[in-house]
């Protein structure tokens, strides 16, 4: 078709197909555009969400990991968080995944019980933190609870070699330890306990009436509530968890430990607790490691027989799977938990604290005391055993927060 002008209409429709091509490639390119930025902003919103898991995932690793690895003598010896003693532990940076996760543990305690452990996580590098997250939880302490009634607690009776040896259940401070360190001793009985408590027989004859002590006498035997549980049940804890938990020192020799005591890290200034025969400072005004006194660890001997010879020291709690021998000077304050049989001879053997021996399966039956030794109940030195001896842990009802 023609207009009278001449001029066709498809010359006409041109200039409309140009223009509706421009409009369908601008609808394009928005909706592809539009397309691009939606699957960016998706990728990047995904990519936020994994790293912020991460970070959280670090945070909860590091709350689990303080809990497996909770030292007693480390983290339980802390003193009270304060505004004006802001004392707090703190394990250092430790690394997840390398070049990926890392977590910051911290532990402030709040009163004698009650531990705050708060742990920052994150995804990145140690000095690059892509994405951050800090998790607080609250731990409790757990303490063995050791029932200790006497000076020494026995399944069998205890042969007394000769005279030269005291077991004396009057209530007593350690040698050298302050009024400070303990609670104020009774002017009366009501802290005392026998000297020696039995399932059977004790042992004690009439000539031990100048060296066997206690309140309201100097022995009970037959004592139903003696048994085999006595030495290997401590409500919360057992004889094996006891001496499997983080920080117990293992002792695996038979043969006799020597130079037992406390040692000092220099470089420090600090107890070296890492050294295996570092069993603590019981010493005070003579003392030679002040730095151990608050160091009470628990210790472990696995061998058929742990022996001691002389010149050693130690507190805290010695629990021993088989026989336990001191061959003179050896010193303990706190507990003493054998499994099997208690031989004590030569001259210079103290005991500060209590003493359990169950004597069972043992061919010999009796565990036997003889030579120069005293053995002493001191309700504190067991006291500062058990607290040596605690571990944390999380409460079960909101005890969990996310800090931040």
């Amino acid at each position: 078709m023609t207009h009278l002008n001449g001029m066709s209409t498809r010359a006409d429709r041109r200039g409309v197909t140009l223009l509706l091509s421009l409009y369908a490639l601008i609808v394009l390119g928005a909706t592809i555009t539009a397309a691009f930025m939606v699957v960016r902003f998706d990728r990047s919103a995904s990519s936020s969400a994994t790293v912020a898991a991460d970070a959280q995932n670090a945070a909860e690793a590091g709350l689990a990991d303080v809990y497996a690895t909770w030292d007693p003598t480390v983290q339980g010896a802390l003193a009270v968080w304060t505004p004006t003693s802001p004392t707090l532990w703190s394990g250092g940076t430790r690394t997840l995944q390398a070049s990926k996760l890392y977590y910051l543990p911290t532990v402030k305690r709040i009163n004698t019980q009650l531990f705050m452990v708060e742990v920052t996580g994150w995804r990145g590098t140690s000095s690059n933190r892509l994405a951050q997250l800090s998790l607080t939880q609250w731990f409790r302490t757990v303490k063995p609870t050791i029932g200790v009634n006497a000076a020494v607690t026995v399944n069998d009776p205890i042969k007394f070699n000769g005279n030269a040896f005291e077991v004396n259940g009057f209530n007593s401070l350690p040698p050298e330890w302050g009024a400070g360190e303990c609670d104020a001793l009774d002017a009366g009985n009501s802290d005392d306990v026998v000297g020696v408590r039995s399932a059977t027989g004790t042992g004690v004859s009439n000539q031990d009436n100048d060296n066997v002590f206690g309140f309201p006498a100097r022995d009970a035997p037959n004592d139903p509530t003696v048994t085999s549980a006595t030495f290997t049940n401590f409500v919360d804890y057992t004889f094996t968890t006891l001496g499997s938990q983080p920080g117990v020192k293992i002792l695996p020799n038979t043969t006799p430990y020597n130079g037992v005591g406390p040692v000092l890290d220099a470089g420090l200034g600090i107890c070296d607790r890492t050294v295996q025969l570092n069993f603590g400072e019981p010493w005070r005004a003579s003392a030679t490691v002040p730095q151990c006194q608050g160091y009470f660890p628990v210790v472990h001997g696995t061998g058929a027989q742990t022996k001691f010879a002389a010149g050693s020291r130690g507190q805290g709690t010695l629990l021993i799977d088989g026989d336990l021998e001191l061959v003179g000077g050896f010193e303990w304050t706190g507990l003493i938990i054998v499994r099997n049989q208690l031989k004590i001879t030569g001259n210079g053997n103290k005991i500060y604290g209590a003493i359990l021996a169950a004597g069972a399966d043992v061919a010999t039956t009796n565990g036997s005391v003889g030579g120069n030794v005293d053995i002493h109940y001191s309700a504190c030195a067991i006291t500062k055993a058990v607290n040596g001896a605690s571990l944390a842990r999380p409460l079960t009802q909101h005890g969990w927060a996310q800090a931040y």
